[in-house]
């Protein structure tokens, strides 16, 4: 499964925000890159996505029942 993340925003420096968020992650083990980077789409939208640069951390979770 690929995953792919969007930030959308009112402004390219809210836009840019959102994809700074986005590189915390790597905190988490899961490095992302700019795929788009901040683009208007319109009036006061703009949009901005990113991908994972390695497939994602395997988690296990035990589940009883």
């Amino acid at each position: 499964m690929s995953f792919r993340f969007g930030v959308l925003a009112d402004s390219a420096e809210a836009c840019a925000e959102g994809l700074a968020l986005l590189a915390r992650l790597a905190e988490l083990g899961v490095k992302v890159e700019v795929s788009q980077p901040p683009a208007q789409v319109g009036g006061s939208r703009w949009v901005a996505r990113a991908v994972p640069t390695e497939p994602a951390p395997v988690v296990r979770v035990a589940v009883e029942g």
